[in-house]
């Protein structure tokens, strides 16, 4: 039977449900700001909103330390409810040239809100120009600048395929291209480092690509410390004056601080503690959210069947990205099923003490991707229940 704290906690709540522990949560938040305070650097941390996807719990961040500033956000009308509820000084993280998007953007803009939107194209210049024709104050843009390793030309690509701003001079003249340009300003540059703060090097589901990841993450540790070194002193000799140079995620936050030209690093799905950042060598969270799924058939002895569960990560298919069991200890999904749309199978072991009926504890691959599928997550703290709280799902937001 689930250890009685968290059966207490969920109390009559409709299974499947996503069970928080605000504890562990609230440990993860300080160990993100302790790791980048110990890196010695003045940096701000902005939290991304897709990571969590929670109104409270963004706030309890916010509330948490003062060196969470700010909000990283991945959508145009994500970032007006967001201001409407109250939160406010938001970098749009995702490029858009949609007018409904830019006018979503404009209104924040002249609302008094504090926003920017990242581009990193010609027709993103132009988009946001035209749309922000006639503001109060220039509209700010961040360029994204791509810190992927490659190499043969670009047909070796090692990081994710965003910007096309790869050089410094390529950034130099994007600047120059929006100097040029009425109603918006550039503000600074994002520097993405996919392949430090989301490449998996201690996988149980790589084998030996662990060693490989190793070495692609020690040569982008390098390259992008150069690169963002590089972009900082020219953008600072072209006489720009940048206030958002930003940088790393969950998975780099113990080395992206300790680069000076950075003024602010993000962190996300490390406050939830999703199971994908158990394979990191750097740096480790607590799990603080676990989805609940009912017992309701034993078709062998050993092995239960659950109600739902088929909440899988997006990302490149693999097992990694399925949810992992987590209490009882020892039970595995099965290959041949995986995690299923009404139904999941596992294999528990012939001494599990489950009956049809408990709840069993899994583990989703991502932070803020369950917030997508319930209404409201169940809260525990010190062992007991502590309430529930609206996901963006439970206010009527979807985001796309």
């Amino acid at each position: 039977m689930i250890p009685s704290s968290w059966r207490e906690a969920l109390g009559d709540a409709v299974l499947p449900a996503v069970l928080v522990d605000l504890d562990a949560f609230d440990r993860n938040v300080r160990h993100i700001a302790d790791t980048v305070r110990s890196a010695g650097a003045r940096v701000s941390i902005r939290p991304a909103t897709k990571s969590v996807r929670v109104p409270a719990l963004l706030r309890r961040i916010a509330a948490a330390d003062a060196i969470y500033q700010g909000w990283m956000t991945y959508s145009a009308r994500e970032t007006l409810a967001l201001w409407q509820d109250g939160l406010d000084d938001f970098l749009v993280a995702y490029p858009t040239v949609q007018p409904g998007d830019l006018a979503a953007l404009r209104a924040v803009h002249e609302g008094g809100g504090r926003v920017a939107l990242v581009v990193d194209s010609a027709e993103g210049l132009r988009a946001a120009s035209r749309a922000m024709s006639g503001v109060s104050a220039p509209f700010r843009l961040v360029a994204d600048v791509d810190m992927s390793l490659r190499a043969l030309g670009g047909r070796v690509h090692l990081g994710v395929r965003r910007s096309p701003l790869r050089s410094v001079d390529e950034v130099r003249r994007f600047f120059a291209l929006a100097g040029g340009m009425s109603d918006v300003t550039m503000a600074g540059w994002m520097g993405y480092d996919a392949q430090l703060a989301g490449l998996q090097d201690a996988s149980p589901f790589q084998g030996a690509m662990n060693l490989a990841a190793r070495a692609v993450r020690a040569a982008s540790r390098r390259s992008v410390r150069a690169k963002r070194e590089a972009l900082s002193e020219a953008l600072s000799r072209d006489g720009y004056r940048v206030e958002i140079a930003n940088g790393g995620g969950s998975g780099s936050i113990d080395h992206a601080p300790r680069e000076p030209w950075l003024t602010e690093v993000t962190a996300g799905s490390g406050f939830m503690g999703p199971h994908l950042f158990d394979y990191f060598s750097n740096v480790r969270f607590e799990p603080a959210f676990f989805v609940a799924l009912q017992v309701v058939r034993s078709s062998d002895v050993g092995y239960v069947t659950c109600q739902g569960g088929g909440y899988v990560a997006s990302g490149a298919p693999g097992w990694d990205k399925a949810p992992r069991p987590w209490w009882p200890a020892g039970a595995k999904l099965l290959p041949t099923e995986g995690a299923g749309e009404v139904q999941t199978p596992l294999r528990v072991g012939r001494d599990a003490q489950v009956q049809i009926g408990d709840a069993v504890l899994l583990r989703h691959a991502k932070g803020g991707e369950l917030a997508e599928r319930f209404t409201d997550y169940v809260l525990m703290q010190g062992g007991r229940p502590a309430g529930r709280t609206e996901t963006y799902r439970g206010r009527g937001w979807c985001f796309g």
